[in-house]
């Protein structure tokens, strides 16, 4: 993790607490973050949420180390600060009366937290079970935890006493990483978990799946990829009702806006689920299995990870646009990937609906490009796993035997899409946590040549 240091131009809102003695100031940021974009956005947004405007960016993030401030009470100071709470801001001002410099000093947000409110209506969300079933209805009475990732398939493979690491983002956990989400040990029983199915249809759909290694056949290809867009949807709806409960409570004008554009975005990502569920919906209960698409690497070594995620792509492999996801008035094109396992060793599953294979074809056959021009196939699957699956689990001999520096590594491409309000380069597929892995595959099997959207 580094430090960087960089400076803004700011004038007080109406609501800052020094509008009527201040007319501006100079805010100088200490941010722990892993790069200068990254702590940009982050001091950017902070400076916003204690009811500062932006005029100007004054100086560039530049990283900065604790000997910069050496000699230098304020700058080593808040320097130190940055290490344990991620972020440190000074404001040094100047009066209206423009004779005055009144500064360093330090301000209040006009936001009034209800933190421990927030937390119970997360709680309060995960907890709202539901049967996403196509059946399920009000008569789905018996509803489970249901693993997205098969408890007593990869997962207990890879566990050292039923427990792995998994990607942590708890309030608790932020705080003792200075704001960064960090991977740490959980129980089997609770990673990957969701309460969206019943019982009786959890185990009656999925038993092709949860029974059987992986084939793979077109069913269970279906269900896997079904699976992943369940859990998906499952916590896309807690998301957006929680985004109106923080709505609800909230007057501060720049965090009002934030939390309305985040739930427009959550809104435009969550009616898409819920098209292509239905898609699936349509495809299961016709038993039109082979409505599926799907690329699987087979690899015959020891899983080291076990995951189940899904994405719109936005740029392939190479970093070339795909769709945007920023234009809400288009219908957007979905992929799952999961790990899978098999009668010898596991597999790395892409698997996506035939409606979609406008995109996906594309995508995937980038993939095929870099592995003949001579890239990793390895860490590019890593990498493409690590950026974008937080229902993720890894097993504790393999995380434990990595260097420290690469466990930093591995962190930062995991919180590298964690924040809704840092960018991602088109490039983010191509490059890094390079060497890692250990994963080797040996084979490919794939349906994909049977064409594009019918």
């Amino acid at each position: 993790m580094k430090t960087y240091f960089l400076q803004f131009k700011v004038v007080p809102t109406l609501d800052n607490e020094q509008y009527e003695l201040v007319e501006g100031a100079l805010a100088s940021c200490w941010v722990l973050d892993n790069t200068p974009q990254a702590a940009h956005t982050k001091a950017n947004f902070r400076i916003s949420m204690f009811d500062w405007e932006i005029n100007t960016l004054e100086m560039e993030p530049v990283e900065v180390e604790e000997g910069d401030f050496v000699e230098r009470d304020i700058g080593l100071e808040q320097f130190k600060r940055a290490q344990v709470d991620g972020m440190a801001i000074v404001y040094t001002a100047w009066a209206r009366d423009k004779k005055t410099l009144m500064g360093p000093i330090s301000l209040k947000s006009s936001y009034k937290s209800n933190l421990q409110g927030s937390l119970d209506d997360l709680k309060k969300q995960r907890d709202r079970g539901r049967c996403l079933h196509f059946d399920g209805d009000h008569r789905c009475r018996e509803i489970i935890k249901a693993h997205s990732i098969q408890k007593q398939g990869l997962l207990a493979v890879i566990a050292q006493n039923n427990h792995v690491y998994t990607l942590a983002a708890e309030m608790s956990d932020l705080r003792k990483n200075a704001g960064l989400p960090i991977y740490k040990k959980e129980s089997i029983y609770k990673v990957s978990s969701f309460r969206g199915f019943c019982k009786f249809h959890d185990n009656k759909l999925f038993e092709a799946i949860d029974n059987n290694d992986l084939m793979p056949t077109d069913q269970q290809v279906l269900l896997y990829a079904y699976r992943s867009l369940a859990r998906e949807l499952f916590v896309k709806e807690n998301a957006f009702n929680h985004l109106e409960y923080r709505l609800e409570k909230t007057e501060h004008r720049f965090l009002r806006q934030f939390f309305l554009d985040y739930k427009a975005a959550t809104e435009f990502s969550l009616n898409n689920l819920r098209r292509h569920k239905l898609l699936y919906d349509n495809s299961l209960k016709s038993k039109s299995y082979h409505d599926i698409r799907y690329v699987l690497f087979l690899s015959n070594k020891k899983p080291t990870m076990a995951f189940s995620g899904l994405l719109y792509p936005d740029f392939d492999f190479m970093g070339r646009a795909l769709q945007d996801l920023g234009n809400h008035e288009e219908q957007l094109e979905l992929i799952t990937f999961c790990s899978a396992p098999m009668i010898s060793g596991w597999g790395y599953l892409f698997a996506w609906h035939k409606t979609s294979s406008n995109i996906c074809t594309d995508y995937m056959r980038s993939l095929a490009t870099m592995m003949y021009q001579g890239y990793n196939v390895s860490d590019i699957l890593f990498r493409m796993v690590i950026i974008n699956c937080e229902n993720c689990a890894i097993s504790p001999e393999w995380w434990e035997s990595l260097e420290e520096e690469q466990r930093e590594e591995v962190a930062a491409a995991g919180a590298s899409n964690t924040y809704p309000y840092t960018p991602m380069k088109n490039t983010y597929l191509s490059e890094g946590v390079d060497g890692i892995s250990g994963w080797h595959f040996a084979n490919i099997m794939s349906n994909m040549e049977l064409g594009r959207s019918d």
